[in-house]
């Protein structure tokens, strides 16, 4: 799963591929939110440190989730859950809640609520 920069109509929707089928689905962050489950964090570090330095974006994180579920009846809300984010112009790598770096991390469940991404105790 990613966050879908591309121009055109799913811009700035969550991509989700299954790997084994090459499917993918879009996702409005508007209209769902998404569970995530046995996940990790993926970057490719030379491609997001030319981003950084100035070079345009490319595809170069992704999380990657044996289970997506798609939440459909209503907004999901994690308040006291911590946000990941990922920004290859603020840092080149995924970012907990306090700024460290993520890279490579296993994480049991995560969530999206609208465009944030975040860590479900």
């Amino acid at each position: 799963m990613r966050f879908h920069l591309g121009a055109g109509e799913n811009f700035k929707k969550w991509r989700v591929e299954n790997v084994e089928t090459g499917y993918v689905e879009f996702f409005n962050t508007k209209d769902y939110d998404l569970e995530l489950k046995d996940c990790k964090l993926y970057n490719q570090k030379g491609s997001a440190d030319k981003i950084f330095n100035g070079d345009n974006k490319t595809v170069c994180a992704w999380v990657m989730a044996k289970e997506v579920a798609f939440i459909v009846d209503g907004r999901c809300c994690y308040p006291n859950q911590d946000m990941i984010s990922y920004n290859p112009r603020i840092q080149p790598f995924w970012r907990d809640y306090e700024g460290n770096n993520i890279d490579k991390k296993e994480i049991l469940l995560m969530g999206t609520m609208g465009r944030q991404l975040y860590k479900i105790k």
